[in-house]
């Protein structure tokens, strides 16, 4: 045996033994990112036992981003057991602290996983005497993490999983174990089809160290029970939504301060005010007519709920204010572009909707496509 997996091999060892001196957060957080390479182990979903590949992906998902948007930290819907107590050889993610998902271990003397179906055992991938990438990279993170921590610092190793899960899966973007892992995902795509869009490009964030909005991670991770357990094709509607209202949120933040900023340009100190024939721009009018429906609608998703009869009734609202700057503009004709040009009128405020309809568009857009799905 060669001296360097002999001493990749005992590296593994005393990595599971120091994970067990860090907090839970941080042993979930490594224990996930390792979940998430050896995913190399399976590749094809069609391959899992007991004909419920859907199922079986969405307990691994479910469970990876809800301890890596740190929802778990306030559910603790997730556990990270191991054993023995006193030296651990072996570490678990389980759901509701008995069904285990995944495990890494030591205890047969080489590094070895298992993915488990609820408490029965599952498929189980043993590396023989040599260590994996995986293993290799988990325990570099886990040396990295807990360098210099203790019984009383282990927040500063909670600080240190924080940044890592922004951090590239793969530190080797060459490795094969990385395009395995990548091939468990593209072949889930097929299976699922649609209903797989979104954790493909999940985990392609995760691989390029560039993760989807925590925000966004956070939401998903908390659609309720019953959707997770309804399957694969119920978790794609609901994601689905909480995108598409994730998206509206920002596009209504982004036109109200446009708005905002407009109404300060045009009668804040300064001035640079456009000529006296423009001052009937329906400016004060628009903070009247948008105000109050941005308003509404902000409050009606807020709950992720929201009611498909108000939605429609606010939709109508926003399109009377877009069409009443549309009408303005025409009655000006060419003037308003000249003088637009001339007096700087989109940053000034004057008939701001009829000269820069865009943000109010993707807003209507954005709500007309929520309107679809509920």
């Amino acid at each position: 045996m060669a001296l360097e997996q002999t001493t990749a091999v005992e590296e593994f060892e005393d990595g599971l033994r120091k994970l067990g001196w860090l907090s839970a957060y941080s042993r979930q957080v490594l224990m996930t990112r390792h979940l998430l390479r050896n995913l190399a182990a399976i590749s094809y979903p069609d391959d899992l036992p007991g004909g419920t590949p859907g199922n079986f992906a969405l307990d691994l998902f479910r469970c990876s981003i809800t301890i890596l948007s740190s929802v778990n930290r306030e559910t603790q819907q997730f556990s990270s057991p191991y054993e023995p107590p006193n030296r651990p050889d072996t570490h678990h993610l389980a759901f509701r602290r008995k069904n285990r998902i995944f495990s890494a271990s030591i205890a047969s003397g080489m590094p070895d996983v298992h993915f488990h179906f609820a408490t029965e055992s599952g498929v189980g991938f043993e590396n023989s005497t040599d260590a994996s990438v995986a293993d290799k990279l988990l325990s570099s993170e886990i040396i990295a993490v807990s360098k210099g921590v203790s019984l009383t610092t282990k927040s500063l190793a909670d600080k240190r999983v924080e940044a890592l899960r922004s951090e590239k899966l793969w530190q080797q973007q060459g490795s094969e174990d990385q395009v395995t892992a990548q091939a468990f995902f593209d072949h889930w795509h097929e299976w699922a089809g649609k209903n797989g869009s979104f954790w493909r490009e999940w985990y392609q964030g995760l691989l390029d160290g560039e993760p989807l909005d925590w925000t966004l991670q956070r939401r998903v991770a908390l659609i309720d029970d019953k959707v997770w357990e309804a399957g694969i094709e119920a978790v794609a509607v609901e994601i689905e939504k909480i995108r598409i209202i994730f998206d509206l949120e920002k596009r209504i933040v982004d036109l109200e301060t446009d708005l905002r900023r407009a109404t300060f340009d045009r009668h804040g100190v300064g001035g640079n005010n456009p000529p006296e024939m423009l001052d009937d721009a329906p400016i004060a009018r628009e903070l009247v007519i948008v105000w109050q429906p941005l308003e509404d609608l902000s409050n009606e998703i807020t709950n992720g709920d929201p009611d498909s009869s108000r939605l429609q009734l606010i939709i109508e609202s926003l399109a009377s204010a877009l069409n009443a700057g549309f009408a303005w503009c025409l009655k000006k004709g060419d003037l308003i572009v000249d003088t637009a040009i001339k007096w700087a009128i989109p940053a000034s405020g004057t008939g701001y909707l009829a000269l820069n309809p865009e943000k109010l568009e993707a807003v209507l857009e954005a709500a007309k496509r929520l309107l679809g799905v509920i």
